[in-house]
């Protein structure tokens, strides 16, 4: 299940929760970011809502992000790209590091 304080629970391997635990946006909700970057600012509105235009992300982040909050699933957001970034490579040195380890073993 995802998350203990929610009142619904959702599995791990439910689809949309996979879609929102495997994205991460940044800059959530800023029109600026979104259409500089082609949308891929709002990974997880992209994930679940491939079909829709990037333009229309910015007006359906806040409906999906209460949304995941009302069903216990992660909603991952980082306040800029730079941020996202740095965890981004920091979690595969990290990943790496791991897989290295294990063929040590």
């Amino acid at each position: 299940e995802c998350q203990k304080d929610s009142k619904i629970k959702v599995p791990y391997n439910d689809w949309a929760a996979v879609q929102c635990q495997t994205s991460v946006n940044w800059s959530k909700g800023s029109w600026f970011w979104n259409h500089f970057s082609g949308g891929l600012s709002h990974q997880i509105e992209h994930h679940l809502f491939p079909s829709i235009c990037h333009t229309n992300y910015v007006y359906i982040q806040d409906v999906v992000e209460e949304t995941c909050r009302e069903f216990g699933v992660p909603y991952q957001n980082e306040k800029n790209l730079w941020t996202a970034y740095s965890k981004m490579i920091l979690h595969l040195k990290i990943m790496g590091n791991n897989q290295d380890s294990k063929k040590e073993n």
